[in-house]
């Protein structure tokens, strides 16, 4: 059923989205043009990654002039505080390859708590977004995770934040179901796609604490489960629809 009733909050979220949109199409565009040329690719690159940064704050601090942004200078809470927290473009170095798989990311905190959230594709206008006790919503319908019942046929997204982490050795090796991985190189496009049913599970490895936190309530709201652990010194983030989870947990144990 057509989700009709967005909030005015939600629909900030919309319209600081579509800022940025035509923007990023067209630079997605030109990048290709521009394959081979590194030097040339990371300064269009910055271009465009501040161009959508500081259009997304602009919007969003005129629509709410009160609210504050957290980012690594500003990561602390004040009670009775609303903050913003951007990701511009998750997916960085898939667009500067001319990969098309990035979003970009708006969440809202309240009293240490994300209580709306937001993912938008810009190349094929998917915005993804929730609130708490409301569901999750793509566009104008509703949407779950996967109902996949068996890790032998699972899709599983993989991101790990350490480049010196061997994840096969520790995780996959002696486990051979596990034998459909995807490497998105984005985060934020592996939520997405894990709560819209795409993906079976997401394992993030030593990824940004606030990311993790932003990216638990559409995965509740779209009926998925997660668990942090510490495995190695590392961090793990593991978010799969019910079924998968608990065999991912007996697998750990």
């Amino acid at each position: 059923m057509p989700n009709t009733n967005i909030s005015p909050l939600i629909n900030v979220m919309k319209t600081a989205y579509n800022k940025v949109n035509k923007r990023i199409y067209r630079d997605f565009g030109e990048i290709e043009n521009l394959q081979g040329l590194d030097d040339k690719i990371d300064r269009f690159f910055n271009k465009t990654y501040e161009f959508i940064e500081y259009n997304l704050k602009d919007y969003l601090t005129y629509c709410r002039p009160e609210w504050k942004f957290l980012d690594n200078k500003n990561s602390t809470f004040k009670k009775g505080t609303y903050y913003w927290l951007l990701e511009p473009l998750s997916g960085k170095e898939n667009f500067k390859r001319s990969i098309p798989i990035f979003s970009c990311s708006i969440s809202v905190f309240f009293n240490d708590k994300v209580i709306a959230s937001s993912i938008y594709d810009p190349l094929r206008n998917d915005f993804y977004f929730t609130e708490e006790g409301k569901g999750a919503f793509l566009n104008d319908h509703r949407i779950r995770v996967s109902n996949r019942k068996y890790l032998e046929n699972s899709l599983i997204s993989l991101k790990v934040n350490n480049p010196s982490f061997e994840f096969e050795k520790l995780f996959l090796r002696d486990h051979i179901a596990f034998k459909n991985i995807r490497i998105l190189n984005s985060s934020i496009v592996s939520m997405s796609w894990l709560c819209n049913g795409k993906l079976d599970c997401f394992i993030g490895i030593n990824m940004d604490e606030f990311l993790i936190q932003s990216s638990k309530l559409l995965l509740r709201e779209s009926g998925g489960f997660f668990l942090e652990a510490t495995l190695n010194k590392n961090n793990f983030f593991i978010c799969a629809n019910p079924t998968i989870h608990k065999k991912i947990i007996k697998i750990l144990n």
